[in-house]
């Protein structure tokens, strides 16, 4: 069997389009795609499948998509940098660019636009779990979420590690992750009493983990960072943090360590730095001990940083 194509970048009134169109786009997606205005039409798509919900990250002109009414998922729909059109049966739609929608593909010819040149962000829920979480979730077709919701800002940032990860993940850490992005779902959506706090428990906190970690990592090199300055930062307690990290069966210390001395490791094996000394290397992992930085590497990569260099010059 021939895997359709995923992308297109061309003539939209050509057979290759009409192809794309018919293979993928109607067959595998279960929508319409129709361009928006003159000219070139430029398509990519990047689908990502977990266990409970599949993404569906595309990038390119305006474009309208409209449903065959096949599907019976609900999706929510997002660009953050595209305003949103359309309408899902009778309820009109309108979404500034970086806010949240909920569309309807069991209906018929319902239809979202992508208006400028942008990005286009879907994640498709089962209709029958997200009712059960959240049972006015029907009743949210079509309006607006605001992306500057805490809620919501934290479903995006968590849906584009979960796109980006997907592939790369093993069954049972595509499982958590695919939980967690329900959980934020529904969170968002509006879930209520037991449920809701069981959103929070697992989503949440998963999320806040993740925006921890993202922090850190943008920090490596600051000789301030601190738990102190992250606690701050965030509005959490430093024990907080402490607990978020060891419940992910690693601690907070553990994690920073880990991260300074594969960043090290990278810097080392990179020729553009082979010129640089390194204590620089070191500094610019976020050791400011050398003699610890020494320790800790021969301890982790059963080598001294000069080896590692010598070796990485040698291979190439």
């Amino acid at each position: 069997m021939i895997q359709p194509q995923l992308s297109f970048d061309g003539d939209p009134n050509g057979q290759a389009y009409e192809r794309w169109r018919e293979q993928f786009c109607r067959q595998v997606a279960d929508v319409d795609f129709v361009p928006i205005g003159q000219g070139r039409v430029h398509r990519t798509i990047s689908p990502a499948i977990l266990p409970r919900l599949r993404l569906s990250a595309s990038f390119g002109t305006p474009m309208s998509f409209v449903s065959l009414g096949t599907n019976d998922e609900l999706v929510i729909t997002m660009s953050p940098n595209s305003a949103l059109s359309g309408a899902m049966g009778r309820r009109p739609l309108e979404v500034a660019a970086g806010d949240v929608t909920i569309g309807d593909p069991s209906i018929k010819g319902a239809h979202i636009t992508q208006t400028t040149h942008g990005n286009f962000q879907t994640a498709l829920l089962p209709r029958k779990a997200l009712l059960r979480a959240c049972p006015n979730a029907e009743d949210l077709i079509a309006q607006s979420i605001p992306g500057a919701n805490p809620i919501t800002s934290m479903f995006l940032r968590y849906y584009d590690l979960a796109h980006a990860y997907a592939d790369k993940l093993a069954p049972a850490e595509l499982d958590a992750v695919s939980q967690h992005l329900f959980d934020l779902s529904v969170l968002m959506i509006g879930a209520r009493g037991d449920v809701a706090e069981q959103a929070r428990m697992r989503g949440l906190a998963a999320a806040r983990l993740e925006t921890l970690k993202s922090d850190i990592l943008a920090q490596l090199d600051n000789p301030a960072l601190s738990l102190t300055v992250l606690s701050a930062a965030h509005r959490i307690s430093p024990r907080t943090i402490q607990l978020m990290f060891e419940q992910a069966g690693i601690t907070y210390s553990g994690f920073v360590l880990e991260q300074r001395l594969l960043r090290a490791e990278r810097l080392l094996r990179n020729p553009n730095l082979r010129t640089r000394k390194i204590i620089e290397i070191a500094h610019l992992a976020g050791f400011h001990d050398v003699s610890y930085f020494h320790r800790a590497f021969r301890r982790r990569f059963g080598r001294t940083p000069d080896d590692v260099r010598k070796l990485s010059g040698e291979m190439g």
